[in-house]
């Protein structure tokens, strides 16, 4: 699952999540530079949060929320200041 966004109305950001779920490979980029990597072969979690910090006069708080189906595909939600932004669902 790829998903990219712009946030900030002062400072515009833009963050990029990549998730492969067949290779456990995890990628979140903030402005093309990568701030989070992760990879898990085994035993991947049902649910899984990632929080960013962004901005320098404009400081937004961005919280991922990875849902996981049994099978395959997951659900992300994206929240802004603990305001749900966005909802993405796929493979």
């Amino acid at each position: 699952m790829k998903f990219c966004l712009e946030v900030g109305e002062l400072e515009r950001h833009t963050i990029e999540f990549d998730f492969n779920q067949l290779l456990g490979e995890l990628k979140i980029r903030v402005n093309k530079h990568e701030v989070k990597r992760n990879v898990r072969l085994f035993d991947e979690p049902l649910t899984e949060t990632h929080t960013l910090q962004v901005g320098e006069a404009e400081r937004l708080t961005v919280r991922i929320e990875k849902e996981r189906k049994l099978l395959f595909g997951q659900k992300c939600r994206v929240f802004l200041n603990d305001r749900l932004y966005k909802c993405y669902e796929g493979v």
